[in-house]
């Protein structure tokens, strides 16, 4: 402490123009020396050493100079002279050896530096304290070239780059400088959040790493590290660390809303039996997660699992080996059919991928047409929870798997049996609801027997039944007059988008608010403009508990479907629902603080006269949350529905199902397959009806949209991008756009990286005070 205020004089001497007190820097040469040198061993002698070498060489040739002059006696004391000089300066080089070699360095030179250095430091560490930071960047930068071991130097340079975004803080050189880290946890929390806020992420997960070993039992440290892997790339390690976070506290329900947020499709290149238990855990209850983009790792590990190896090799099969396979498979072999990782995965998701597919309608066809032999050799029994599951499945993607004509004829036979397993067989082709008259004895019988097929008619016969029931309660308001507007009414009335099941219901922190978070709950009037089958209403609610929501959509079969999900998780007396067209919305009493309306405006006639009723009834300085498709990004979707038209598909059923074997059949570098066939909207009837059957669609470009903007009066806050890769590239290409909410920037971005809004821009903005 003596020697910091020693050298705070100094520089304030220095800067008077005055000459330091010689008393002070003597004190402060002293004390360094003295902490550099606490004893004094061999090593240190070197100095004197040397010295002493060159006074008897000065010696040895003022002789030789002088020899004619010397007495002969005198003579004699050169080559003594010379032999004492040479032994020394073996010694001399047999210790640079031994240095070299053992890694020491302690010639002055370095102690030089040492000494330098420090004092390098104390004059940058002097300027900082006094608010100088610019200039107290250079010596300390000074001092570190000098000794990169001082850890406090790391530490202020690191906090002095958090008012100079183009400062790097470099993670690995704090560390390598750091010796009892448990001292400084606080330190490196500093960092943590001044990394995130340069959004330096793969520095950012160094140092999480270093917290997460210092606080080994703390979950939400491991969950902030899975968090920035997933920024930073490392997805499959994000997984795993999350996994072991919700594996330890299973019950904590914000936990499995965060996992299920935050699980980016991982391509897993091992199995991990902690990643399969919490996907276990995040099954049990439909409404603690979310759980739409689940089925990709769930299947990526399935095909990682030992236990699934059957299901990896015969899905590869021709048809006559696969029956053969089905032939072969008893209770031991078949055991994974059983598997609570695959019935769960199959009532819960659904699974966008064609080789399951596959799978699926060819063992579903065997069941089918061989169901007399299996029940009567009593294989049947093998098979029955999958059946439960598959039927599950079949409903969720609205039975999209192609039939075959022998199906549909053993299924004349198959449904005038009245047994369990055969009436779940049945629905893995039709819905229950179809089957069976309302309030059927046997059928409710059943289901009080067995908790599988239990849920099978809850999903199949009795939420239908409540749906068909809710439809006459939905209040409406004002008229569809508009041609368009009706016909995309229909396409939803026949094939309601999305069908859903799971959903997060507790409030998760979210990265694409764009006012302050502490505000979120406050008492807003928001209106979800097309809110469809409900999931984007009850994920508002979920996110501001206090406010009054408003959803309207075109189809009364999609809100009764809403509505009943949200009765279900509790939402319902949070959310009004109305049946009512945008275009009649100008006519609504109240003004709304926020309205969200995402993928809708772009099926209108005229998308810009739907964001103008709405813009109509907005209040000023509200905010839009608003949702439209990308020319650009669109161009593979654009190719699918010209081979739809080129085709001549119909928008039914059965249309669909021709439709989509054809595209299974076009080589997977075909870019219709490549990305059509590989998309989760196109693994249910409606999802691919509205992907590339609808009725009605707009594409737009960045500057179209600005344009629309501008003559409404908004400004744009925030792109809204969940891909962490894209965030990362997107900030190291406009480090100054820290909003990321330039238009222009984002245009060409696009042009250099054309997927990026594959699904379509989404964004806020905000009404200005002036517009109309």
């Amino acid at each position: 402490m003596r020697l910091l205020q020693d050298e705070e004089y100094r520089t304030w001497s220095q800067e008077d123009g005055r000459k330091p007190p010689l008393r002070l820097l003597f004190l402060s040469r002293m004390e360094i020396r003295k902490k550099r040198h606490p004893k004094r061993t061999w090593q240190h002698c070197k100095e004197s050493l040397r010295r002493h070498v060159l006074f008897l060489s000065l010696i040895k040739y003022f002789l030789l100079y002088n020899f004619n002059h010397l007495s002969i006696e005198s003579r004699w004391s050169i080559p003594v002279i010379h032999a004492i000089i040479y032994i020394m300066s073996i010694n001399r080089k047999q210790r640079r050896l031994q240095e070299k070699s053992s890694g020491m360095k302690t010639t002055k030179k370095i102690r030089d530096n040492a000494e330098l250095a420090l004092e390098k430091k104390q004059i940058g560490m002097a300027l900082k304290n006094k608010g100088r930071e610019a200039e107290a960047i250079t010596p300390l930068k000074e001092a570190l070239r000098l000794d990169s071991s001082l850890a406090d130097v790391h530490f202020a340079l690191a906090m002095i780059a958090r008012t100079k975004p183009e400062r790097h803080v470099d993670m690995e050189k704090i560390n390598a400088s750091i010796k009892d880290k448990k001292f400084l946890l606080s330190s490196y929390s500093a960092i943590m959040i001044l990394l995130r806020q340069k959004r330096q992420y793969k520095e950012a997960v160094i140092c999480q790493e270093e917290i997460c070993r210092l606080k080994p039992d703390d979950i939400w440290a491991r969950v902030d590290l899975a968090l920035l892997l997933n920024i930073a790339g490392q997805v499959e390690r994000a997984a795993i660390e999350l996994s072991l976070a919700l594996n330890k506290e299973p019950q904590n329900i914000m936990l499995k809303g965060l996992y299920s947020s935050s699980l980016h499709n991982p391509s897993f290149n091992h199995f991990h039996p902690e990643v399969k238990q919490a996907f276990l855990e995040c099954f049990k209850n439909l409404y603690d997660v979310h759980l739409r983009n689940f089925w990709a790792p769930w299947l990526t590990l399935m095909m990682k699992d030992p236990e699934f190896a059957e299901i990896k090799n015969a899905r590869m099969l021709d048809d006559t080996a696969f029956i053969e396979w089905a032939d072969s498979l008893d209770e031991e072999s078949g055991a994974f059919l059983n598997n609570p990782y695959l019935t769960k995965g199959l009532c819960l998701l659904v699974v966008a991928d064609y080789l399951m597919e596959r799978f699926f309608t060819r063992l579903r066809r065997y069941l089918c047409l061989n169901y007399e032999t299996l029940v009567s050799n009593g294989r049947i029994k093998i098979f029955e929870k999958f059946i439960d599951a598959l039927a599950q499945q079949c409903f969720f993607n609205e039975y999209v798997y192609m039939q075959q004509k022998d199906e549909e004829q053993s299924l004349q036979s198959l449904g005038q049996r009245k047994e369990k397993t055969a009436i779940a067989l049945c629905a893995c082709y039709t819905p229950l609801y179809k089957n069976f008259p309302a309030q059927d004895h046997v059928l409710m019988s059943l289901a009080e027997e067995d908790s599988d097929f239990a849920a099978l008619v809850k999903t199949q016969y009795l939420d239908p039944a409540e749906e068909a029931r809710i439809k006459a309660e939905i209040p409406v308001f004002g008229a569809f007059a508009n041609e368009i507007s009706r016909a995309v009414q229909s396409q939803y009335e026949e094939n309601p988008y999305p069908r859903w099941t799971t959903i997060c219901t507790t409030a998760l922190p979210s990265d694409d608010l764009v006012f302050d978070p502490e505000t979120k709950d406050l008492p807003f009037r928001i209106l979800v403009a097309g809110c469809g089958t409900g999931r984007h209403a009850i994920g508002t609610a979920t996110r501001y508990k206090n406010a009054r929501i408003t959803a309207i959509d075109l189809s009364r079969t999609s809100i009764a479907y809403g509505l009943r999900k949200a009765r279900e998780c509790g939402m319902d007396t949070r959310i009004n629902f109305v049946h009512a067209d945008i275009l009649s919305m100008k006519d609504w009493p109240e003004p709304f603080d926020i309205i969200e309306c995402a993928g809708v405006l772009h099926h209108m006639e005229d998308p810009f006269k739907g964001w103008e009723a709405l813009n109509s009834i907005l209040k000023p300085n509200g905010l839009f949350k608003i949702g439209l498709y990308s020319e650009i990004s669109r161009q593979p979707i654009i190719k699918a529905r010209d081979f739809v038209a080129a085709g001549h598909y119909p928008s039914t059923t059965e249309g669909i199902r021709a439709c989509r074997q054809a595209i299974f059949a076009l080589p997977t570098t075909d870019p219709i397959y490549n990305f059509v066939a590989r998309s989760l909207d196109f693994h249910t009837a409606s999802a691919a009806r509205d992907l590339i059957f609808h009725v009605q669609e707009h594409r737009m470009t960045l500057p179209q949209i600005q344009e629309m903007m501008d003559r409404l009066g908004l400004v744009p806050l925030r792109m809204l991008v969940s891909n962490p890769d894209t965030l990362y590239m997107y900030d190291k290409m406009f480090p100054d756009d820290s909003s990321r909410k330039s238009f222009k920037n984002w245009e060409i971005f696009e042009k250099k990286f054309p997927l990026t809004f594959a699904g379509m821009y989404q964004f806020w903005c905000q009404k200005t005070v002036y517009s109309a």
